[in-house]
């Protein structure tokens, strides 16, 4: 999973001295008869891992929110209703094709034609997705504990490596297998990953459009989709909470549900001061309980792990780190940001006596300081004043977005997807955007 993300944001451009995709020691060069067909094959890969990590969780916000009761009330066929949460997955996905495939055409914008770059995308993308998003839902929604969701999703992941050729080429790394063997390329198999040009004995280049071999497999995909779909919406989703919850979860849930005494809210055991405190120190003392306590000591350890090692790593491997610690940030959007969207919670901010302004402004103040903290082991390697408050510059900004898309959409998916492809282009070392300064 991890050769395939890389081997994606390295795809190279034909003046690069490395390739990603590569049989026994043949490979082909990166022009723009090629790239689309690896974009789109890399899209599939990379999407598939990531997509239920995304949409993970929405059975429960369903039940917590109570949204299943206006749908229970419909009178549509469950293979209606079914089929437009699949499609609100399918858009997600979608989504997420077209972030990282900009950053690709940002990245090879010199050897780029659009429509046989986009050609083969939809070729490849299209059918993959749809039958994607219906097996994470039906996964996420019938299925009760959480480790086996996982579970059946990778296990699905791996039988469509190994069997791409026996399941309609749905994957597609089979079909730009056989192109290579269509080349008269003595060639046993394939490899997905970083190696150099130097390694490489055979270099190949396409001079041509490459036409689609199995389009009628790819309507046969979409086809069973919806069948698949139809003959599963007569199995009733089951609306009852188990104890499945991730443990920032359980610890949220568990600090949030106190037995709370009446007499602690009475008036007469209120004194006669000003008990309303509408500071901002307030807010942030309150912000920063709430940011404590939906840490679990395992994601802690783990985040704690890679800020020591970002101290003593040599130069390079510090990059690496330090984008691992970046996707690792990208949990402050689900574990505190987002919560109170996750649990409908945040109507009892709206209401409470402080300035609203105060829950932007103490919000953004945790977050930041999380960025600094994060970037401490950064700002000893740079030593320069001026880079290091342009990089506290960067990441207001960046706090800035965090807190707008999430209260706009009320979900954290969108804040995520642009997040996770701005730090990992990073390892392309063309970043989509510079935020770091960092000199390669």
């Amino acid at each position: 999973m991890l050769s395939g993300l890389l081997g994606f944001f390295l795809i190279p451009n034909e003046n690069s001295n490395y390739v990603t995709f590569y049989c026994n020691n043949s490979s082909i060069v990166s022009n723009k008869y090629w790239i689309g067909n690896l974009s789109g094959v890399f899209s599939n890969l990379i999407i598939y891992v990531l997509l239920f990590f995304i949409i993970a969780g929405d059975k429960e916000k369903d039940i917590v929110a109570g949204y299943y009761i206006n749908e229970d009330l419909s009178p549509l066929h469950p293979f209606f209703k079914n089929l437009y949460k699949i499609s609100a997955i399918y858009l997600i996905s979608l989504l997420l094709l077209l972030v990282l495939n900009l950053s690709l055409i940002l990245a090879n914008s010199q050897n780029v034609n659009i429509v046989l770059f986009i050609t083969p995308i939809l070729y490849f993308c299209i059918p993959f997705l749809l039958f994607v998003s219906a097996l994470c839902y039906f996964i996420e929604y019938l299925l009760e504990n959480k480790y086996i969701k996982y579970f059946i999703y990778y296990s699905f992941f791996i039988l469509l490596i190994i069997y791409d050729d026996k399941l309609l080429y749905i994957t597609g790394h089979s079909e730009l297998f056989l192109f290579y063997k269509n080349l008269n390329v003595p060639v046993k198999n394939f490899a997905i990953g970083f190696i150099s040009k130097e390694k490489v004995l055979n270099l190949i280049t396409v001079k041509h459009f490459i036409k689609p071999n199995f389009t009628f497999y790819k309507l046969l995909i979409i086809f069973l989709t919806i069948l698949i779909t139809y003959i599963l919406s007569f199995i009733k989703i089951k609306r009852i909470f188990t104890n499945n919850n991730s443990n920032d979860d359980l610890i949220y849930l568990n600090n949030s549900s106190t037995d709370i005494k009446n007499d602690d809210f009475s008036i007469e055991n209120r004194s006669n001061g000003n008990q309303t405190d509408l500071s901002l120190i307030s807010s942030l003392k309150k912000d920063f309980f709430l940011f404590r306590i939906s840490v679990s000591n395992k994601s802690l350890s783990f985040f704690f792990l890679f800020w020591i090692l970002s101290f003593i790593v040599q130069e390079n491997f510090f990059l690496f780190t330090l984008v691992i610690l970046l996707l690792l940030s990208t949990k402050v959007n689900d574990f505190f940001l987002g919560k109170p969207y996750f649990y409908n919670t945040f109507i009892y901010e709206k209401l409470y006596s402080f300035p609203y302004i105060l829950y932007f402004i103490s919000k953004f103040i945790i977050v930041l300081s999380f960025y600094c903290l994060l970037l401490v082991p950064y700002f000893f390697r740079i030593g320069e004043i001026h880079v290091i408050l342009l990089l506290i510059l960067n990441f207001s900004i960046i706090s800035i977005f965090q807190l707008a898309s999430i209260h706009l959409l009320k979900n954290t998916t969108v804040a995520n997807i642009i997040l996770i492809v701005m730090y990992v282009s990073y390892v392309s070392k063309s970043p989509l955007i510079d935020i770091l300064y960092y000199k390669f």
